[in-house]
């Protein structure tokens, strides 16, 4: 008999501690005066089968332990998880510099990497060739020449040996349909109009700088401060009893 009063009264024990639990899970508990209610409860509910007080003390004195854990639980987690915040914020960023970079290298490294538009333009009846690119989120626009200026530099290329012969490149009075007909030469001009925007990068390119958007957003704390201090809205956690040994009580007067 006495073996199945101290199961019965453990048993009770445990579902005391459960129902903590589950409230606490649902963010029922909002602070420590809610707490003590719980408790006060759940002493009244288990007070007509304690045989001794020393049970209900245990049920206030781990309710009051496992809260303060709970407490400390959850200003962790809001830590991690301003954290991963923080670092799906830097990881975004820092994905769109390293592009930024590499469309910068590819541009002033690798011309057959990257597209240009040719444009066809008559200024002062002068006719004239541009190039257009889109860098950095924008289309950007270089001169690549006149027609008679295009084409001597395009000569030159082919001298260097930067490009091989063109076929039709000596033709006199070469004209912007003739350009277009023939792909050696328009593939030309492209090339010539890459090595101009070469020139546009130098010019505009620019590292970033100042604080990135993460950096404004957040200040990421990944050094956990053990000796901070949990507070709730209305009551503070040192008005908790202090830690005793339920464990122990209990062990002693069911076992």
């Amino acid at each position: 008999m006495e073996i199945i009063t101290c199961t019965v009264h453990s048993m009770l024990f445990i579902l005391s501690i459960i129902n903590i639990y589950i409230f606490m899970g649902k963010h029922i508990i909002k602070n420590t005066r809610n707490l003590n209610q719980l408790i006060t409860q759940a002493k009244s509910e288990s007070i007509h089968l304690a045989s001794n007080k020393s049970q209900l003390l245990q049920i206030e004195s781990l309710s009051l332990q496992i809260y303060e854990n709970y407490l400390t639980t959850i200003s962790e987690q809001e830590k991690i998880n301003k954290n991963i915040l923080y670092l799906k914020l830097q990881l975004e960023e820092n994905l769109a510099t390293s592009d930024y970079y590499n469309d910068a290298l590819i541009r002033l490294l690798i011309p057959h990497e990257f597209s240009l538009t040719l444009v066809y333009k008559a200024q002062g009846n002068i006719p004239y060739i541009k190039g257009r690119v889109y860098w950095d989120n924008k289309q950007r626009e270089v001169q690549i020449g006149s027609i008679k200026n295009v084409i001597s530099q395009i000569k030159g290329l082919c001298n260097d040996g930067l490009i091989p012969p063109i076929k039709g490149i000596e033709k006199k009075n070469i004209q912007w349909d003739y350009i277009k007909s023939s792909p050696e030469i328009e593939s030309a001009v492209k090339y010539l109009g890459k090595i101009k925007f070469k020139q546009y990068l130098l010019k505009h390119f620019q590292f970033p700088n100042g604080k990135s958007r993460s950096a404004q957003l957040l200040q990421a704390d990944f050094i956990t401060n053990k000796g901070d201090k949990i507070s709730t809205d209305e009551d503070s956690t040192q008005n908790f009893m202090e830690p005793k040994d339920w464990y122990s009580i209990w062990r002693k007067d069911n076992l």
